[in-house]
This record gives C-alpha cells, sequence and structure tokens, in this order.
C-alpha cells in the first residue's frame, strides 16, 4: 500500500496576520491519495486546492493513475467544506465513484448540492459507506482495490456550519478509515483527531502501521492547563499508540513557539506531513 499527501503544491509563506491559525478556521490543509498497486488511486477528501494539483501539478506523473486517472474514486469522510467542494474542481475529467455515508450524500445532494450539479458535467456513481442508525462500523471495497480492505468508523467530529441539522448531529456526518493490505498485512488509520475518534476508534489505532491525523490544529483534550498542556496530552496518548509512522496534516496551533513545537513532535516520534510525501506500507 503506497499513500501520497497532497497539499495542492508547494505550500505558500503566510500573510503575517494568517501566520497563526484562526480559532475559526474551516480551512483544510489537504488531502491523502492512496493505492494498493500503485497504479490505481482513490482520494479521501478532495479540497479546491487538491484538485487543481491533480491536473496541473506535472511532479504527480511520477504516480502513474494518479493525475491521469481513467476513472476518479474518492472517499468522503465528512461534508466539511473543503472536503468536498473539490469534487467541483474534478468536474471536467474521469467519471466520479464516490465513497460515503448516508448522512454524507444527504448533505451534498440538498444542504450543499455538489452531487446534482455533477450530474451535469462528469457524473458521479454513488457507493454508500453503510454507517447509519445503530451501524457505527462498516467494512467496504473499492473498486479497482481488489487488495485493500476499508473499514469505517463512525466519529463525533463536528459538523460543517451548514449541516441541514447542525445541532443534532446522527451517525456517519463524520467517519475515520482504517484501511488494511490484504496482501503485506500493513494498516493504515486516519482520523480528524484523536479527539473526535473517540472510544471506539482506539483499538483500530493500536493496529495501525501508520495512524495520520487530519485537519484539527489544536486537538482539543479537556484540560485547564492551555493549549500547550492540551497538546502534551495528545502526544503523550500518541506515544501509547503502537504505530511505526504517526503523521500530523497541519502544524498544531499550540501555545509553544516552532522550534520548540517542532523538536516535541520529534522527541515523541511525530511527524509533519509535506506536500507530495511518500509513505510506503
Amino acid at each position: 500500500m503506497k499513500l501520497v499527501v497532497l497539499k495542492g503544491g508547494d505550500e505558500a509563506v503566510p500573510l503575517a496576520q494568517c501566520s497563526r491559525a484562526s480559532p475559526t478556521s474551516t480551512r483544510a490543509p489537504g488531502a491523502v491519495a492512496l493505492s494498493g498497486d500503485g497504479l490505481h488511486w482513490v482520494l479521501i477528501n478532495v479540497s479546491p486546492l487538491v484538485a487543481t494539483q491533480l491536473s496541473t501539478d506535472a511532479r504527480l506523473l511520477r504516480h502513474p493513475g494518479l493525475p491521469d486517472a481513467a476513472v476518479r474514486a474518492v472517499v468522503l469522510t465528512d461534508a466539511q467544506v473543503d472536503h468536498v467542494t473539490g469534487l467541483l474542481g474534478l468536474r471536467d475529467g474521469a467519471p466520479i465513484h464516490l465513497y460515503a455515508t448516508p448522512a454524507v450524500f444527504e448533505e451534498l445532494t440538498h444542504a450543499l448540492p455538489v452531487l446534482p450539479l455533477l450530474e451535469h458535467y462528469c457524473g458521479v456513481q454513488w457507493h454508500v459507506i453503510p454507517v447509519a442508525g445503530e451501524s457505527r462500523e462498516a467494512v467496504f471495497h473499492i473498486e479497482g482495490q481488489p487488495t485493500l480492505e476499508f473499514t469505517a468508523v463512525a466519529t463525533d467530529g463536528p459538523l460543517p456550519r451548514h449541516a441541514a441539522q447542525p445541532a443534532s448531529g446522527e451517525v456517519g456526518d463524520t467517519i475515520a478509515l482504517a484501511v488494511r493490505d490484504l496482501v503485506t498485512g500493513q494498516r493504515f488509520f486516519c482520523a480528524r483527531s484523536l479527539a473526535a475518534a473517540g472510544f471506539e476508534a482506539v483499538e483500530w489505532m493500536q493496529q495501525a502501521d501508520c495512524l495520520l491525523l487530519g485537519d484539527d490544529r489544536v486537538d482539543t483534550w479537556p484540560d485547564d492547563g492551555g493549549a500547550w498542556t492540551t497538546g502534551l496530552d495528545m502526544l503523550a496518548q500518541l506515544d501509547r499508540v503502537g504505530a511505526r509512522r504517526k503523521v500530523l496534516m497541519a502544524m498544531p496551533d499550540w501555545e509553544a513557539g516552532p522550534g520548540r513545537l517542532r523538536g516535541e513532535l520529534a522527541r515523541h516520534g511525530v511527524e509533519l506531513a509535506a506536500d507530495r510525501m511518500e509513505i510506503n506500507l
């Protein structure tokens, strides 16, 4: 199994007033592409910048089938704006095979009607991930990926602001993903954050060879000591996870200088994801 981190091309130097993430920021730091054979790829979420990168970044040609896919497979972990609006940037390309829960399909049909719009362009073939109601976990497979087994686990991540029922979420609004390579036995697990993953995902994280935590720049553990103490708590939690690769998609926004922060992450064996970073499992 091979993973490639996508962040929309070379990361820009932020403006001074934006160098510290806003606590109300809704922007996601990127997406992940994964493949069982190095020729056919699955995108986990797709932001607008990543959609542009797939069609313009020649450096991705070293991964056959990623920038020039005959069929574009996408798994959505939720209906957050920066996870789904990149689908519109894929509208002039290959047909999209979209894997999502019933709750996410509902959001993308009504509250944020991306799917009806795409029907006028490349077309979308829906594949339902059956996490809903009392079913909080489901195994599924993706066409073109016979060696990979996917498991979706319901999580308690924050709902998007455009959610049809923002005050009362339902099972399947957000999921974490566990992927197992049926040939090598290697396992990959990704979630928005440790806090959002919740108790149900702990066993999956313990079994993972690679753990990737996504969008939350601060892991909001219930602690009165401030963001830095909270961050150290998160690292203490990660120390208990046996994965040989532990990767954060974004620089945490903790109460510490960049040098101290990077040093602390390195001391705990945690990596920061870079654009086009490759992970082989």
